[in-house]
């Protein structure tokens, strides 16, 4: 595959610190950690949870692991959580609201084209910081049934945001806002795809068609975001400059050059 693009590069007002949950946690316990001391503990204790988690995912976890990464006696652990699936649901509950910080929301100042690349842009550098974490999201969801809902529920906020916004800027005709969701849910679940190909679950026939076609991270993001743009606002030409397969993609009319049309 072509050279990654540091995180910089693909997200200018973004450190890997930001994107990292993490590196997130880390630094907030040492720049502006709790005043009592109960509660430095239990961030002490969610920051080894996630750092464990990360490295060894759910299902391999222990709560000697934790403690141990923590710093503390394996008892101090019960104060805070029951057990490892407790622990495990407060630490990934508070990283689906980082993700939703991360993400943000559709830029309706943006162009249609550049919130879409933007978002995807986003996920994939998420994804990238976190995958371990975003393995334990699918892993904790088999086992806790509401923690499951509350995945579902974080998708669903996102897929309205962005339907409502595309209705906002293209109203389509014959189609309703459930329809235009439809299609959000579709390109959702394609880039969900994407990310566990690439990096929760590594497709090694995945990694190697990217490495064929040159593309990194950023590439990879644009010519998906081509997909959504085509789909959402079809017809609707984008003034951003592209390259690569996006570039081809964005002229691509699946109408052969050589064929006469009626």
């Amino acid at each position: 595959m072509a050279s990654r693009q540091p995180i910089a590069n693909v997200l200018p007002a973004l450190s890997s610190e930001d994107v990292s949950y993490v590196r997130r946690l880390g630094r907030r316990l040492k720049e502006s950690p709790p005043k009592l001391k109960s509660d430095r503990t239990r961030m002490r204790i969610r920051l080894a949870c996630a750092q464990v988690l990360e490295e060894r995912g759910f299902h391999a976890a222990r709560v000697i692991d934790i403690t141990n990464a923590a710093g503390l006696a394996e008892g101090s652990f019960y104060v805070y959580f029951r057990d490892k699936t407790d622990a495990a649901t407060d630490v990934l509950s508070s990283m689906l609201d980082h993700f939703g910080d991360i993400l943000g929301r559709p830029r309706e100042s943006d162009t249609p084209f550049n919130a879409l690349r933007d978002s995807n842009r986003r996920w994939i550098a998420y994804c990238r910081q976190n995958p371990g974490l975003m393995r334990c999201l699918l892993q904790l969801g088999d086992e806790v049934p509401e923690f499951a809902k509350l995945t579902h529920r974080v998708n669903r906020t996102w897929y309205e945001r962005v339907a409502r916004s595309v209705l906002r800027r293209f109203p389509r005709k014959g189609l309703a806002h459930g329809e235009v969701l439809f299609a959000v849910y579709a390109l959702g679940s394609m880039m969900d795809e994407i990310a566990r190909k690439l990096f929760v679950y590594p497709d090694p026939f995945f990694l190697e068609m990217l490495k064929e076609l040159a593309l990194d991270d950023e590439g990879l993001a644009d010519a998906a975001s081509v997909i959504w743009f085509k789909i959402l606002y079809p017809g609707v030409r984008t003034p951003t400059k592209l390259s690569g397969l996006a570039e081809k993609l964005m002229a691509w009319d699946g109408r052969s050059p050589n064929r006469k049309t009626d």
